[in-house]
């Protein structure tokens, strides 16, 4: 039986728009990655931390199901890779980015009461690193002293795509739809809780190299005696190619309870 007869017996029998419910889930590109820690071990990414401790699994809070990703960094942590940081990798041997496509990345971020992030500089929770050395990241979403920093750093000159007021002791969903090319035809499209903050066209998204960038999260920043330490959650990590969707990534989709 062919789809044209499928579809005229679908119809005939009233079964129209269950019919195109399943032709809309089967054109749905499938995900590339799906990190929602319910496994209740650390996932396979990479893992950058200076202590046992530095990533875990935690019950609570949860942005969905069961668990969620705890990230921890102290004042008295050494330097891993040339700085203070506590971070899942989706690097180079995992998901495989191409260049001249588009990609779809979706992630939740709790940040308690008590985070005290830093106003000279800032901290890199979510970012898009190059896999060949170019300057990184190339767009990342960060925290300053009580905002949301969101910079883009493709052209070797970074720049401020957004800033917004920082509400702590909830989770805030981010979804992210960017093209990776080092030509001016890249784009990239930043929602916040479901809103739109940013939405760049045809610009260099990322330097000349094989690759797109891959995505990390978790902190990298400075915690110095003022502040012994600092606490961020993660969860319901998502990433989607080409014929990908927002549905597909959004933390705010997810149906497990």
């Amino acid at each position: 039986m062919n789809l044209s007869t499928l579809s005229y017996l679908l119809r005939s029998t009233g079964l129209t728009l269950c019919f195109a419910v399943i032709s809309a889930a089967a054109d749905e590109a499938p995900l590339l990655k799906v990190i929602d820690f319910e496994a209740g071990e650390l996932p396979q990414l990479g893992l950058q931390k200076a202590q046992d401790d530095s990533l875990s699994i935690v019950t609570s809070p949860v942005r969905a199901g069961k668990y969620a990703a705890k990230t921890l960094l102290r004042a008295s942590d050494p330097e891993v890779n040339s700085g203070q940081r506590a971070e899942f990798s989706d690097g180079k041997k995992t998901t495989k980015i191409e260049m001249e496509k588009d990609y779809w990345y979706g992630l939740s971020i709790f940040v308690p009461e008590e985070f005290t992030a830093p106003v000279k500089s800032n901290a890199v929770l979510f970012q898009w690193h190059t896999q060949q050395g170019g300057p990184s990241p190339v767009l990342s979403i960060r925290v300053q002293g009580n905002e949301w920093l969101i910079n883009g750093n493709a052209t070797e000159k970074r720049r401020t795509l957004a800033r917004l007021p920082l509400v702590k002791g909830k989770w805030t969903d981010w979804v992210v739809h960017a093209r990776w090319s080092a030509k001016a035809d890249g784009f990239w499209t930043i929602w916040k809780d479901g809103v739109e903050l940013v939405n760049e066209r045809n610009i260099i998204t990322q330097y000349p190299e094989e690759l797109g960038p891959y995505a990390k999260f978790g902190q990298y920043h400075s915690v110095d005696d003022k502040t012994p330490q600092n606490i961020v959650f993660f969860d319901e990590y998502r990433v989607a190619g080409p014929g990908g969707s927002f549905e597909a990534v959004s933390p705010a989709a997810s149906t497990k309870k």
